[in-house]
């Protein structure tokens, strides 16, 4: 119980700690951008996802927004390839971020996911079950 009241407190001040600065573009600071997805694992859009029976899903588009109160918001579009037609459907990931120089920690508020990415210049770079997002603003 202690443990998980002092990770909680240090996740906080992480948060509030990055809110506070007034450098909009970090490494330190707060952050308030938009990014749009460049490659997924080295390949440009439309990218393959995953295959499994029968279907092939595809990335086709994808926006990362970070802002300055530690929040983001993940926008993708899937393609789902099959034999009976394809579809296409958009949905949203929201959670939490946090800064420690070029280095990002997020938490995934809907799935309680954690993963990492980094932030040089105008690359946002994020990991996540072992997949490579490149995003530029």
């Amino acid at each position: 119980m202690r443990k998980t009241l002092f990770t909680m407190a240090s996740l906080v001040l992480v948060l509030v700690a990055a809110g506070c600065s007034d450098n909009s573009t970090g490494p330190n600071g707060s952050i308030t951008a938009t990014f749009t997805l460049q490659t997924f694992n080295g390949s440009s859009l439309p990218a393959l996802f995953d295959q499994a029976g029968g279907q092939e899903r595809d990335l086709v588009a994808e926006t990362f927004t970070l802002y300055s109160d530690g929040t983001y918001t993940d926008d993708y579009t899937m393609r789902t390839l099959s034999s009976s037609g394809n579809s296409d459907v958009t949905y949203r990931d929201v959670g939490l971020y946090a800064q420690n120089n070029t280095a990002l920690q997020f938490h995934d508020t809907q799935t309680g996911d954690i993963f990492t990415g980094s932030l040089t210049g105008n690359t946002l770079t994020v990991t996540q079950f072992g997949d490579t997002y490149v995003f530029t603003r």
